[in-house]
Formats: C-alpha cells, sequence, structure tokens
C-alpha cells in the first residue's frame, strides 16, 4: 500500500508535462437544443477588460447558431457572425464569418473600457470593431452559456459542430498577439495567460454538461506521441526506485511511531494517573487514531486511483488518447498528493 501512494508522489514530476494532454480536447456539441454547458465563473476581473479566444468547426446549417452567450446579449457570438453583440449593440457581419463548414477557423474577440472598441477577429484578421458607451462596465453574475443562448434550450439557436481551446483573458490581446494565437490551433499558447486571471480551457472542460455534449479528438496529437509520452513516465518511475523505497521507509516509521504512542496510551491510562492527565491521555489516544485513520484513507483512496488508471494499460501502448489522457489527467491533478504531504508533515514535525 504504501509503495502506491508514494508511486504517485513519484508520477506527479514524471507526468506534469502530460496535463496538457487534456488540453487538447475538442467539445462536440450535437445540435440539438438540450445539448450546451452553463457556467457561472467570478466575472469581476473581467469588468474592464477582456479577451475570448478559441476555436470553432462548424458542422451545422440550420437556425441561428450561438456560440457563446453571457447574460443573453451583454456578450453574444454566433458561428457565422450574424447576430455579434456587446453590452446589447448587435453587429450582422455574415460576410466575414465565410469559412467553410467543416473547417477549423479561430475566432477572437477584445474589449477593455480605456480603449472602448470592441474588436473581432477570425483567424487573426481584424473583421469588426464598434465603440462602447464610456464608463461601461461588464456586467458580474451572470451566466456564460457554450451552444445556445442565455439559459439554454431554445430551439433554432443550437450550435453543432466542435469547439476547442476556448479562453477568457482579464487583458485586451493585441492584433499581433491575436495573429499568433492564430497560426497554430495545436500551439497552446500559454504565455498569454501568464499572470493574467483567466477562465481556462480546462476549467470549461470540467463544467457539467448538458444534453449530449461530449469530448472528441482535435487531430493536434497523434497516437504515437500520447505513448512516447506514458512511455517516457513509466520509465521515470522506474528511475526513482530509491526514492520509492526511501519514502516508503519513511512512512512505515511515522505509522509505527504512531501505533507504538497509541499503545503507550493504552498501557499508562489509569496508572496512577491524575484525573487531568487522564484526560489528556485519552485526547492524545484519540489524536493517533483520527491520524491512522486519515493515511489509511489516503492509502486506500490512492491504490484504487491508480488501479483504476492502470486498467488497460498493459504497457504495449495500445490506449487511445482519451484513455491515457484521463489517466495522465488523474494521477497529476489529485489533491491527495498535497493532502499527504501535509500530513506526513504534520505527524513528523514539520520536516
Amino acid at each position: 500500500m504504501f509503495v502506491w501512494l508514494t508511486l504517485l508522489a513519484l508520477l506527479v514530476p514524471s507526468l506534469q508535462s502530460d496535463t496538457t494532454l487534456r488540453r487538447y480536447t475538442a467539445l462536440n456539441f450535437p445540435g440539438d437544443s438540450e445539448s450546451f454547458i452553463t457556467l457561472l465563473p467570478d466575472t469581476a476581473p473581467f469588468t474592464e477588460v477582456f479577451s475570448f479566444c478559441g476555436w470553432v468547426r462548424k458542422l451545422g446549417s440550420a437556425g441561428w447558431p450561438i456560440l457563446l452567450s453571457y447574460g443573453g446579449n451583454e456578450i453574444r457570438v454566433q458561428d457565422e457572425g450574424g447576430h455579434n453583440c456587446i453590452f446589447g449593440s448587435c453587429l450582422r457581419l455574415t460576410n466575414k464569418f465565410t469559412v467553410p463548414r467543416g473547417t477549423w477557423y479561430h475566432y477572437c474577440s477584445s474589449w477593455s473600457s480605456e480603449s472602448g472598441e470592441f474588436r473581432e477577429y477570425v483567424d487573426g484578421e481584424l473583421v469588426a470593431s464598434r465603440a462602447t458607451a464610456p464608463g461601461r462596465q461588464l456586467q458580474t453574475g451572470l451566466q456564460f452559456t457554450l451552444g445556445n443562448w442565455g439559459e439554454g434550450g431554445l430551439q433554432g439557436l443550437e450550435f453543432e459542430g466542435h469547439l476547442f481551446d476556448i479562453n477568457f483573458f482579464a487583458k485586451e490581446l493585441s492584433r499581433s498577439e491575436v495573429e499568433k494565437m492564430a497560426g497554430d490551433m495545436c500551439a497552446l499558447n500559454e504565455e498569454f495567460d501568464e499572470g493574467v486571471h483567466s477562465l481556462s480551457w480546462e476549467d470549461i472542460l470540467d463544467q457539467p454538461r448538458n444534453g449530449t455534449v461530449s469530448e472528441t479528438d482535435t487531430g493536434c496529437l497523434e497516437r504515437d506521441e500520447v505513448r512516447s509520452r506514458l512511455e517516457e513516465a513509466r520509465n521515470g518511475v522506474r528511475r526513482s526506485e530509491k526514492e520509492l523505497e526511501q519514502v516508503a521507509s519513511r512512512l512505515n516509521l511515522i505509522v509505527s511511531r504512531l501505533m507504538m504512542e497509541t499503545g503507550e496510551t493504552l498501557n499508562w491510562a489509569g496508572e496512577n494517573q491524575t484525573t487531568a492527565e487522564l484526560v489528556e491521555s485519552t485526547a492524545s489516544l484519540g489524536r493517533n487514531i483520527r491520524e491512522l485513520k486519515r493515511v489509511t484513507t489516503l492509502l486506500d483512496r490512492t491504490a484504487g486511483i491508480l488501479e483504476e488508471g492502470g486498467t488497460g494499460q498493459d504497457g504495449s501502448g495500445e490506449s487511445d488518447t482519451r484513455d491515457a489522457t484521463k489517466f495522465c489527467e488523474k494521477l497529476v491533478g489529485m489533491t491527495i498528493t498535497k493532502q499527504f504531504i501535509e500530513l506526513m508533515k504534520s505527524m513528523d514535525g514539520g520536516n
């Protein structure tokens, strides 16, 4: 059991680069009114400045499909630019959204109260710009909806197609930044959100989904690349056998010490102790029991995660991209590692 837990701790640095695997997942919207995503993020950082960018692959043609809306028409973007709005003011841009159906294109918009301009880009090219009222700010506390409008579920406004790498930034992207972002669909361009509050694609992927919104492959990662990353991680674990033994030994010592202290408390209880000493012994016993339970719980949860993640991982690299990304993401993203490190420090004198 200890080996399982230490394996997780050692897998984290080995697999850290594989957190990017999930980011290459796109979302498929089937084109029915019940399939959409809603979220209520903290929008306070976006009140005076924001940019919204991502990749779109339009597959449907009926109605007035909406990629995104925030508070109805506070922000509204349609997949063919038919009714794009900012602060309730809308423009018809169908002559600018001319990418053939089934082809990926990059959409980006930016605004700030300082510039007073809302700009829209398609594939890095500025296609529209309009002034906003002086002093106007983005309203907070409203609902974002991907794939439909308002509260969602409206027929004729459902989006059919794929969305990928949708990000909101609390900054006004420059034209050169937008051009760079639009230049390569498979480049993650992480420098744009460094030190900037953002609502990221990973955040969106983690949101509950209505209807039959599903994950789909973007084609950015070839199967061989996924296999290579997993094999690199496995090799990292193999190279860490000594660390595994050292950490496992330390864990055993900690638990052994707790068990010994618990036994001593039980032996001393009632032997020439004052009432105050007996109360303190009882409290110490309770603390030790709780710590032992916490360790056991963490061990059991970690073993379960690794066993679940390892299902189908036979070393041949035949798992598909989705299974591989979920396995890596679950290992790297689990809070158990942080919980255990904190627990180990508290139980080992903070060392």
